[in-house]
C-alpha cells in the first residue's frame, strides 16, 4: 500500500500541466521527503549559484520563485537561501542543495563540500549526476525522470528509503 501511495505521489508530479522550474522544485521536495532519516520541520536548502554567471543566476531566481516562502516535503518544509560558489564552506549548514545550471567547472568543489557536510545535492544537470558529483538529477522532458548517483550518495552519506529507490533510476 505504501509503495502504491509513493508511486501515485510521484506520478502526480508528472502531470503535463506542470512545467519548468516549478516542476523540478516540486519533485525535488518530494525527493527530500524520502531522505533517511526523514526530515521534520523547517529544512534549510542552499541554492548554489555563481554570481555573474547569467545561466546560474537565472536558474537560482527560478528556484526561488518556485519555492516562494517554502514548499512542503512530507512532514518538513523546505526554505532556501542562496549560497555563492565562494561560500561553499557553509554548505554543511544545509540538509539539501540545489545546484544551478552553468556550474560544470565548479561541480567537483560542490561535490567535495556536499560530501563533507552530508548534503544531498539536487540538479537538473544530468551530467553532474553521471559524473557522481550530484546525488539527484531531475529531468522534465520528455517525462519526469529522477536519477540517483549511488557513488555521490555514498560519498555524502545520504540515504533514501528503499521504496523510493525502486522507483528511480540509479547509476
Amino acid at each position: 500500500m505504501r509503495k502504491r501511495n509513493l508511486l501515485g505521489g510521484l506520478l502526480l508530479l508528472a502531470l503535463p500541466w506542470q512545467a519548468g522550474a516549478e516542476l523540478n522544485v516540486q519533485v525535488a521536495a518530494r525527493v527530500v521527503s524520502f531522505l533517511q532519516p526523514p526530515p521534520n520541520g523547517a529544512v534549510q536548502a542552499a541554492i548554489v549559484f555563481q554570481p555573474g554567471n547569467a545561466v546560474s543566476e537565472a536558474d537560482a531566481t527560478s528556484i526561488e520563485r518556485a519555492i516562494g516562502g517554502g514548499v512542503a516535503a512530507g512532514r518538513a518544509s523546505i526554505r532556501t537561501r542562496r549560497v555563492p560558489i565562494s561560500s561553499l564552506g557553509t554548505l554543511g549548514n544545509y540538509r539539501a542543495a540545489f545546484v544551478t545550471a552553468g556550474l560544470r567547472d565548479e561541480q567537483p568543489g560542490i561535490a567535495a563540500a556536499a560530501a563533507r557536510g552530508s548534503v544531498v545535492t539536487i540538479t537538473s544537470d544530468q551530467a553532474c549526476v553521471q559524473a557522481a558529483r550530484c546525488v539527484v538529477g531531475i529531468s522534465s522532458t520528455p517525462r519526469v525522470q529522477i536519477t540517483v548517483s549511488r557513488a555521490a550518495a555514498r560519498a555524502a552519506n545520504v540515504r533514501f528509503g528503499s521504496a523510493f529507490l525502486m522507483l528511480v533510476k540509479e547509476i
